[in-house]
């Protein structure tokens, strides 16, 4: 609509009044014959261009800039007609003046489409009570042309309550009418309207509210199928009064929440590649609303360096990672129990678990939250150690014995602090400090005990080789090995006699015998100690390769 026609309008507002002023300034005595519109008269005009503006409207569909164009109009008609000074021929004329106006605007490029099936307005919103049966009626007119036939509507329902207050226990019928003649006039389709109507059955559980039903309708109109929904609506009164459909605007209300309050693993350490059992308490913080449906699942962290080869740490023994709750009352605290396996391939490192909580209540439905809950993973140490070489195996009070060995990382965690020493009552010895051993690595002993005691019969000495785990915790792994300490006894009961008849020989020096023993004995200590170095340096030899073969 342009400016030229909403300016024509109103320049015949102006009109109307210019002539009814310039006709009583002119000629008074022709002005007391006129009869001019009674207030009661000017009224019953303004109603009637009230209801065709207001059939217009449900007519047509109208964008919102015609509906600002066209309440212009009607908002400055209504106000001239009831302050103008009027005779009723002229009111009634300019009321029809402006009907043409606006019905023209109505129709304006949109090709004359009218609404045809549509409710009248004269039938008031019905009132139901919880559990209680109500009858709803749709009174329909056809505010076309021409006939509507065939004529078919079925109520639209639905589970959620706060889209269809009723029971839905059965299916409803369908309502169907043969034929809607058409009218030429809307006060005539007003009196050809049809009442069609529903006996339905009120929810036990309904909040309190004005609902909008809506019914979709199914006829032909011209020989072609249409289409289309007609909603009513129907105030219904539930049976708590504080539970509304729409809350009110100046409440400010919030969503129950689900929240994790602890949780425990059985066992309490957990190692990787094992079973263990995961308890989770979870708590409504809703002090009035009880959470329904819950389903609560469980995801675990992805491992993996590439796309390829990722997956979960953790993974439930029975296949499924969801828990499922009926309800969770205001307050209450909910145990999920699931039991779950660990990757043999973990690192020794916290790992996340989220718990991810979807659930409804008795006003809304699919709210989520989300929690996390943090499992530490161990690492079992594994260690071993290769062959004992004690030399000698068996000393005397005072002597020294050497004690070699390889300290192996078989486990997946580094071994912190690893130190060797010796319990025994028959050997004294120092402590040994090897430091830390990553996984894979070799530490080599190289030990001096010295004798203290000689043993009972059983030369048993225990190696204890003790190390930490990245939290302090100390551990302690012990071998056995064979160490003979003995005492040397010089025997003092054999008497030396001298023959007299023997004379004592010339001192001449030592005999030979003598200094060939001496010499002998040199010579096996030489042997002796010669062989115990080439052992040692032997050893390690070993040691060095067996730690370059675990480098490559």
């Amino acid at each position: 609509m342009n400016i030229k026609k909403l300016l024509l309008g109103l320049v015949i507002a102006i009109f109307f009044s210019t002539i009814s002023v310039y006709g009583l300034e002119v000629n008074a005595e022709e002005n007391s014959r006129i009869e001019y519109a009674t207030d009661e008269e000017k009224d019953y005009q303004r109603g009637q261009l009230n209801r065709y503006f207001s059939d217009l409207k449900m007519r047509y569909d109208l964008s919102e800039e015609k509906l600002k164009q066209m309440n212009k109009i009607y908002e400055s008609a209504m106000s001239y007609m009831a302050n103008a000074s009027l005779a009723v021929s002229e009111i009634a004329s300019y009321r029809g003046t402006v009907e043409g106006y606006l019905l023209e605007i109505a129709k304006e490029n949109t090709g004359g489409t009218e609404k045809f099936l549509m409710l009248s307005n004269e039938v008031p919103i019905l009132s139901a009570k919880y559990s209680e049966q109500t009858f709803v009626v749709l009174s329909l007119i056809n505010m076309g042309k021409s006939d509507i036939t065939d004529l078919v509507i079925t109520p639209t329902v639905s589970n959620d309550k706060t889209k269809w207050p009723f029971d839905i226990g059965q299916a409803y019928d369908a309502q169907c009418v043969q034929i809607m003649q058409a009218s030429d006039t809307v006060e005539e389709a007003y009196e050809k309207r049809m009442d069609i109507g529903w006996y339905f059955n009120v929810r036990k559980d309904v909040l309190t509210g004005c609902y909008p039903l809506t019914f979709h309708a199914k006829y032909y109109h011209e020989g072609s199928p249409v289409e289309a929904d007609i909603t009513t609506y129907i105030n219904i009164t539930g049976s708590d009064p504080s539970k509304l459909l729409i809350d009110d605007p100046n409440k400010q209300k919030s969503n129950p929440r689900i929240i994790v309050t602890g949780y425990t693993t059985e066992p309490e350490v957990v190692y990787a590649g094992s079973t263990f059992k995961l308890s989770v308490d979870v708590k409504n913080t809703s002090d009035i609303t009880t959470v329904k449906n819950v389903l609560f699942n469980m995801e675990a962290t992805v491992e993996g360096k590439d796309a390829d080869a990722t997956y979960a740490a953790f993974l439930p023994t029975s296949g499924s990672s969801s828990v499922y709750a009926g309800d969770i009352a205001p307050g209450q605290t909910y145990n999920i129990s699931i039991e779950m396996e660990a990757k043999s391939d973990l690192s020794q490192k916290p790992y996340v678990l989220t718990v991810n909580m979807k659930y409804d209540t008795d006003e809304q439905i699919n709210l989520s939250d989300t929690a996390k809950v943090s499992v530490p993973i161990k690492q079992e140490a594994k260690l071993d150690t290769g062959t004992f070489e004690v030399m000698p195996e068996a000393i005397a009070l005072g002597e020294q014995s050497n004690i070699m060995f390889s300290v192996f990382n078989t486990g997946k965690t580094t071994l912190y602090n690893v130190k060797v020493s010796y319990e025994s009552e028959t050997v004294e010895s120092g402590i040994t400090y090897l430091g830390n051993i990553a996984p894979g690595a070799t530490g080599n002993v190289d030990s001096m005990v010295t004798g203290i005691m000689p043993d009972t019969g059983e030369p048993v000495v225990k190696t204890v080789i003790t190390y930490e785990d990245e939290a302090g915790n100390e551990s302690r792994v012990e071998k056995d090995i064979n160490l003979s300490v003995y005492e040397m006894v010089m025997d003092n009961d054999i008497d030396m006699e001298i023959p007299e008849d023997i004379e004592e020989p010339a001192k001449k020096g030592l005999p030979i015998g003598i200094i060939a023993g001496i010499a002998a004995g040199i010579v096996v200590l030489i042997i002796v100690i010669v062989v115990l170095v080439k052992k040692k340096a032997k050893k390690q030899k070993e040691a060095r390769e067996l730690v370059d073969e675990d480098d490559e």
